[in-house]
């Protein structure tokens, strides 16, 4: 799973927990991050405006209560114009919507540097209003299904061009999704996963286990050129766009929804 996508999931997953559970917000970077940032919408005083920012995902969660947080929801689109594209930074195009009492909706988006000398990433996240929210809370259906059909045909794809190493990693996910594994007891970066519902956490695990999509030695690196080849070049693009599809939807539920 991209990186970015990864820390937002996790934030919202702590900030859903601590709301939900009444418990201290719980959450932690990982190693290639340096720092991560917060810049609340402008503030009006009588006479300008002043800016707010939080240093560290603790005060930022902190300030988001203090204004009457009263849910958090992860969002992401469902396809992305250039698949190529999302192993790199600034383009996966994920938020955090925000909901607060007596207080407009805003979310949040991410943008990542690298500093070069450290080999770290320091993070940014912008809150933005959004205008005409709809009138009730997003909601997220269980796409388990849909998600564990298009596991098996990609599965059978990758075979069909010669790529097995990635249909076994299709068919892991989907015994990852249908109870068939045990899930692992850390992600592979290392870090347990806390999800409340072992549903959702068979979800979150298994779409990370499926997106394989990113730059060189992934999936949209030499699979498309050998489909091509094989006459299954449309096959491969609609395959494709599916996984990436039911991939979001497993995701948007598992962190989403209770």
């Amino acid at each position: 799973m991209n990186g970015e996508m990864y820390q937002i999931c996790m934030l919202v997953n702590a900030a859903r927990n601590s709301i939900t559970a009444k418990k201290e917000f719980t959450y932690r970077c990982d190693d290639y991050v340096n720092s991560v940032k917060f810049c609340f919408l402008p503030q009006k005083t009588l006479f300008r405006e002043t800016s707010v920012e939080a240093g560290d995902p603790q005060e930022w969660f902190r300030a988001c209560m203090e204004k009457g947080l009263s849910d958090i929801k992860f969002l992401t689109p469902l396809q992305a114009k250039n698949r190529a594209l999302l192993g790199f930074s600034n383009v996966n195009r994920s938020c955090i919507l925000t909901f607060y009492k007596n207080h407009p909706v805003t979310y949040w988006m991410a943008t990542w540097e690298f500093d070069k000398s450290l080999k770290k990433w320091n993070i940014k996240y912008q809150e933005y209003k959004w205008d005409n929210p709809p009138s009730t809370m997003p909601q997220f259906d269980n796409n388990r299904k849909e998600f564990g059909d298009i596991l098996l045909r990609i599965g059978e794809f990758a075979d069909q061009i010669d790529f097995k190493n990635f249909g076994d990693i299709f068919r892991n996910a989907y015994d990852i999704l249908n109870g068939k594994s045990e899930i692992p007891a850390q992600y592979p970066n290392g870090r347990s996963i806390y999800l409340p519902a072992e549903e959702n956490k068979r979800m979150f695990y298994a779409a990370s286990k499926a997106d394989v999509f990113g730059a060189m030695g992934s999936w949209n690196d030499s699979p498309p050129w050998y489909a091509q080849e094989k006459g299954l070049g449309d096959e491969y693009e609609n395959l494709s766009n599916e996984l990436l599809k039911q991939i979001r939807l497993a995701v948007l539920y598992a962190i989403n929804e209770d």
